[in-house]
């Protein structure tokens, strides 16, 4: 079963980071927002391992001033 977790990113560049982490292999969606967060962005793996290594590739993204991970619950 894969993993996801919702990332809230700050950036004073939405925009771009949107560009950015869009074309990072796990995530499912990026989006701007309106208000803070300034991005919400899908990651997935195949574990929480995996799924951690994407949050770190959106963490690299230079504008990305600051992230917030909430991992999703399964229910059914």
């Amino acid at each position: 079963m894969k993993v996801w977790a919702y990332v809230f990113i700050t950036t004073q560049q939405p925009r771009k980071v949107v560009q950015a982490i869009r074309t990072i292999p796990g995530v499912v969606k990026a989006d701007a927002l309106f208000g803070t967060p300034d991005v919400i962005a899908i990651a997935e793996g195949e574990d929480i391992a995996s799924m951690d290594a994407v949050i770190d590739k959106i963490v690299a993204v230079p504008e990305v001033l600051g992230t917030d991970s909430k991992v999703a619950r399964w229910i059914q």
